[in-house]
């Protein structure tokens, strides 16, 4: 079974999917990033703010989204 951890975790270049979204933030991170359970993640660059892919889009993040999202390893 896929480990589960923090996206912040997730190592540059690995896809992984994301699992869970923190309750009290779900809305705000699928409004700001399209970003829900199920879609598809990777971590392209670890700088200030990370750029990810979600899905087919790529987005930068803060860090403090980035411990708010769960994915598993694909």
């Amino acid at each position: 079974m896929a480990e589960i951890m923090n996206l912040i975790d997730l190592p540059t270049g690995q896809l992984g999917e994301i699992v869970e979204l923190a309750a009290e933030h779900q809305h705000d991170i699928f409004q700001q990033y399209g970003a829900d359970k199920g879609m598809s993640v990777v971590v392209l660059n670890k700088a200030v703010d990370w750029l990810v892919q979600i899905g087919y889009n790529q987005v930068f993040m803060a860090k403090e989204h980035l411990s708010r999202i769960k994915v598993r390893t694909v």
